[in-house]
């Protein structure tokens, strides 16, 4: 993406990005989950769920006397919960935070590989350079990497990730070789567990941002589209919640 950057200091991250394009914008699909108590989260774990509650009391106490009542919420979660956008620091705390990532890899070119699969079958690197040659597509550095399975976990219901399919480490070590801005994917555990050595440390030190569990990635029928991606500006979090949003071009012909 040729993108101009100004940014001020003590922020965090970048303020203003100077686009330099034009995007075709033919339809929008969202590639995330609502959240919700009682959502599918990881049981193997002993991270905290998904919870939101109405604060009727607080509310109710704080609205006394007026002529109107207003409502809120309260949220407890673990940043990791649902679609978030994770950065190195998960494993590596010094590595930046999703309050550091600039704008200009959040709106990206993305390239979609389709590979299905299932319950625990793997997208190997052969199946990813297969895919991109038959869509006669290059995958840029700061482009996005979104493969499509045609997994779907909340959908599903699919609690301890039971059903996905999985990355092994010649397809991430593909991907990442390739210097994309984001890997995305609608797979929820990307590694089996057993596979040896572990592609994390290599994924996470490259410093790719990462995003799983996506819904309706398998509808998309482009193969590439633009990608926006809304996480939370969380100061010093290695993750957070993110809305992401396919940008599929219109089916104008040349003669439009």
């Amino acid at each position: 993406m040729n993108a101009e950057r100004n940014t001020e200091p003590g922020g965090g991250g970048t303020h203003a990005v100077e686009l330099n394009q034009t995007w075709d914008m033919g339809g929008l699909v969202d590639l995330t989950c609502d959240y919700f108590n009682g959502m599918p989260v990881d049981m193997t774990g002993t991270l905290p769920s998904f919870q939101v509650r109405e604060l009727d009391e607080e509310m109710e106490a704080l609205c006394r006397g007026r002529e109107y009542r207003s409502y809120t919420q309260e949220v407890r979660m673990c940043v990791q919960a649902g679609n978030y956008l994770e950065t190195g620091a998960h494993l590596y705390p010094e590595m930046e935070s999703i309050a550091d990532v600039g704008l200009e890899r959040l709106f990206v070119s993305a390239v979609v590989l389709h590979i299905p699969r299932g319950k625990d079958e793997k997208v190997t690197a052969a199946d990813l350079d297969g895919a991109l040659a038959d869509l006669g597509e290059t995958i840029h550095p700061g482009d996005a990497i979104l493969v499509a399975t045609g997994y779907s976990r909340f959908e599903n219901n699919d609690v301890r990730c039971d059903l996905t399919p999985h990355f092994s480490y010649d397809a991430i070590d593909w991907a990442v070789s390739r210097g994309p801005s984001i890997l995305a994917s609608d797979m929820a555990s990307w590694h089996d567990g057993e596979e040896e050595p572990s592609f994390w440390p290599m994924l996470m030190r490259s410093g790719v941002l990462v995003i799983g569990s996506l819904l309706n990635v398998a509808e998309i029928n482009a193969p590439r589209i633009r990608l926006i991606a809304l996480p939370m500006k969380i100061r010093g979090a290695c993750a957070a919640p993110c809305r992401l949003i396919a940008v599929l071009p219109s089916r104008r012909t040349e003669t439009d």
